[in-house]
């Protein structure tokens, strides 16, 4: 008995169609990494912008909470510097905030002070914050209004906060009133 055989060239993988398979898949899976590379790096923007946001709404309500309470206020320094008397009681009474820029990786803070005995002795808040070009962080205009201005460096492009606030106060009481 003789059996013949017979070989039939469709079954398996030949060695080019080996090579193609893995050249096309290792195309896929390089697509598919950097797919998920950009996405984690736009995510990673997208976390620090929204910090740098919040930091920022936080500083600025700060200083527009003390502005609406204000009595008097003033400007000192090249504009890094605000101090505040305002109505409010207790340690808010007398309120002082200073912008200083940084460099990376911490930027600049928010030294913050209330009551006018701790007035010289600023408690730092690390943020991001620094300036807009040349833009002093506080002014004051010709009509009692102040304008602060700053920025939040994030990883991706800093977050400009600007606006202009005038006290609510009806009192024309003028000065520190021993705040500082």
């Amino acid at each position: 008995m003789t059996a013949s055989m017979t070989r039939d060239d469709d079954s398996g993988l030949g060695l080019l169609e080996l090579i193609v398979a893995v050249v096309v898949s290792g195309i896929v899976i390089v697509a598919m990494g950097m797919i998920f590379i950009n996405s984690w790096r736009a995510q990673e923007q997208v976390v620090s912008t929204t910090e740098a946001t919040n930091r920022g709404q936080v500083v600025a309500s700060m200083i527009e909470r003390a502005m609406r309470n204000a009595l008097y206020f003033e400007v000192s320094g090249t504009g890094d510097v605000l101090h505040v008397r305002t109505s409010l009681a207790g340690s808010l009474r007398c309120q002082a905030f200073q912008l200083t820029e940084g460099s990376a990786p911490d930027y600049g803070s928010v030294l913050l002070a209330t009551d006018a005995t701790a007035l010289p002795a600023f408690s730092p808040w690390k943020t991001g914050i620094a300036k807009q070009g040349a833009t002093a962080y506080f002014a004051e205009s010709a009509g009692g209004t102040l304008t602060y201005t700053f920025q939040i460096e994030t990883d991706a492009s800093p977050v400009s906060f600007t606006g202009d606030i005038r006290p609510r106060s009806g009192d024309d009481t003028k000065g520190t009133d021993g705040c500082w």
